[in-house]
């Protein structure tokens, strides 16, 4: 099974970390597709390519490991169409990306796994922790294989995230972000071994994005939240 995986062009935790954890691991990365990154300007309607930005880190962990690696839009659907078929790509991963169109998912003969951080459906979109703490669910991974409707799809495996008492948002926010590199290693190998059987996510609708409002008002619950999920030493 070869993997092509979806990350940023200028420095970033989780491609970093995905991609070397893919490696690491023994898996074949057939190729790493590098989004450049883009300033929005005046109402964010505007964007434009910074071509001063590059991931030096991961391009040089590229070279030195042999992997073909490519500066490219997430939605190049006819030059990540050449990618995937010179280099053999099965399955796609994605490392960090916005939302992939329809016509670029289907390049991928055994899906694009993507890891939500939190439970699909209830933290489906944006702000997943808030959305965690306001349905009262335990805080935790989601690794699917993504569809045209974002958080969707199939889904592979969930993994459940310690909580303890003391904890802060931020130390929260920073285990589930360092979960979907452990789960990694272990989703690839499902994917290799069950290729598509996994069940349909029945996902009703997409969460909106949460107002400073929203969000201050879910805060007040985060200590009953808290209390009801973490961990008794």
């Amino acid at each position: 099974m070869k993997i092509g995986i979806f990350g940023y062009d200028f420095h970033h935790y989780k491609t970093n970390a995905i991609i070397k954890d893919t490696f690491i691991n023994g898996f074949s990365i057939g190729a790493v597709l590098l989004a450049p990154k883009i300033n929005y300007i005046s109402n964010g309607n505007i964007g434009l390519i910074d071509n001063d930005s590059k991931n030096d880190e991961i391009r040089e962990f590229c070279k030195v490991n042999n992997i073909n690696f490519y500066r490219i839009k997430h939605n190049d659907n006819s030059k990540i169409k050449m990618i995937v078929d010179s280099n053999n790509i099965d399955v796609g991963l994605i490392g960090g990306a916005k939302i992939i169109h329809q016509s670029v998912i289907k390049l991928f003969k055994s899906g694009i796994i993507n890891y939500h951080p939190g439970r699909i459906p209830e933290t489906s979109g944006l702000d997943s922790l808030y959305r965690t703490i306001e349905k009262f669910v335990p805080p935790c991974v989601t690794a699917h294989l993504i569809d045209q409707k974002i958080d969707a799809g199939f889904f592979i495996n969930e993994a459940i995230v310690e909580v303890f008492k003391d904890d802060t948002l931020e130390l929260i926010s920073s285990r589930v972000l360092k979960k979907q590199i452990e789960i990694n290693q272990f989703v690839l190998k499902d994917v290799k071994d069950k290729k598509l059987n996994f069940p349909k996510i029945n996902r009703p609708k997409k969460n909106k994005k949460l107002s400073v409002e929203e969000k201050e008002k879910i805060i007040t619950y985060f200590e009953k939240w808290k209390n009801k999920f973490s961990v008794n030493l």
